[in-house]
């Protein structure tokens, strides 16, 4: 009889990058982990709203885009960092190789770190778009289709994409 995983164990090992069976020891980390940052995040889910709350007053538009860039910003730059770090320091994130192994291990590890590189590049070139547009006043579609002046050398794409791999590797 197979011991199939469920959707939900598969989407936590993925969230948490566990390799390996999702025993109870864990399974408890992985619960100690997302309590822990439900925590850290409990602040900014009861205040953002009130001070958006009372922005609204004077302008709507503003108070929503302030509630929504702060609640992306606050766990992008801290949530998920500390999820990251977690489970990285819990062990939850070791990958165990053989030595014939690594030169594959080596292959995926690089082609991760380019498509994550590619994800930042892309998700960058959205919220530049984003932002232009509702601080500018300037067309989205133009915005995003156009590259800034700094971004128009091709040179300039490989040199972000060199350091999106060079940080997925050294992470």
């Amino acid at each position: 009889m197979t011991n199939q995983e469920s959707l939900w164990d598969k989407i936590v090992k993925h969230f948490y990058r566990i390799s390996g069976n999702f025993d109870e020891y864990k399974r408890q980390e992985v619960n100690r982990i997302g309590n822990n940052a439900f925590m850290i995040s409990w602040p900014i889910l009861l205040i953002a709203p009130v001070v958006a709350c009372f922005w609204a007053e004077s302008s709507p538009e503003n108070a929503l885009l302030g509630l929504i860039l702060t609640n992306f910003f606050y766990f992008t730059l801290v949530v998920l960092p500390y999820i990251a770090w977690a489970s990285r320091h819990a062990g939850l994130t070791t990958h165990e190789i053989s030595y014939q192994d690594r030169h594959v291990a080596y292959r995926h590890i690089f082609w991760v770190s380019v498509g994550q590189a590619l994800y930042f590049f892309i998700l960058e070139s959205l919220l530049l778009a984003l932002l232009d547009t509702v601080f500018d006043g300037t067309n989205f579609w133009h915005d995003l289709g156009s590259a800034p002046a700094h971004q128009n050398r091709p040179c300039q794409h490989l040199i972000w994409c060199r350091h999106g791999v060079g940080f997925r590797i050294s992470a």
